[in-house]
């Protein structure tokens, strides 16, 4: 009888102490896989909400914030893979990007991804920036081509054009 009570108290203490376990979110996974791949490649950024940035040029235009629409040309590639550029501008045209008015919101016509809407909001316009942006807040468990994986994390490198603001005549 005592050993069946011991036994059961063992498990009871087991199953408590193992449930106590850490668990991690994807977002946290992700941002230690930033912070590893730019230690171990000797960058050093800035961050933003979890997005990791690195101003290459500061640009002298006006600041960039939500609700604008902006011209941008960019180039993407994964942690992972970053000399395998995946997804970039058609020619040395811009793309134009309507950013909502409140993160990870949605604008009328083409929005950027999570990521991207929080990097663009750290740019002024003729700017360039090289964006770190964790797959939570990109693609998450989709795979962005046949040779990526899923919850990969995102290099953006971004150019920002132009600035249109809703009251600025054009």
């Amino acid at each position: 009888m005592k050993l069946n009570t011991l036994i059961l108290i063992i498990a009871a203490l087991t199953i408590t102490l193992s449930s106590c376990k850490k668990t991690t979110t994807q977002l946290e996974d992700d941002t230690d896989a930033i912070k590893s791949y730019l230690s171990a490649n000797g960058i050093t950024t800035e961050e933003v909400s979890n997005v990791f940035y690195k101003v290459i040029s500061e640009g002298s235009g006006e600041q960039c914030s939500l609700g604008d629409t902006v011209a941008i040309k960019y180039q993407a590639s994964t942690t992972e893979n970053p000399t395998n550029i995946f997804a970039k501008n058609e020619g040395n045209k811009a793309s134009v990007f309507f950013l909502p008015t409140q993160l990870g919101g949605t604008a009328n016509g083409e929005t950027p991804i999570y990521g991207l809407q929080i990097g663009l909001t750290t740019m002024k316009e003729g700017g360039k920036s090289r964006f770190y942006i964790p797959s939570s807040y990109a693609y998450g468990a989709s795979k962005i081509s046949t040779d990526s994986i899923e919850y990969a994390n995102l290099i953006y490198e971004v150019e920002l054009c132009e600035i249109i603001r809703r009251d600025k005549k054009h």
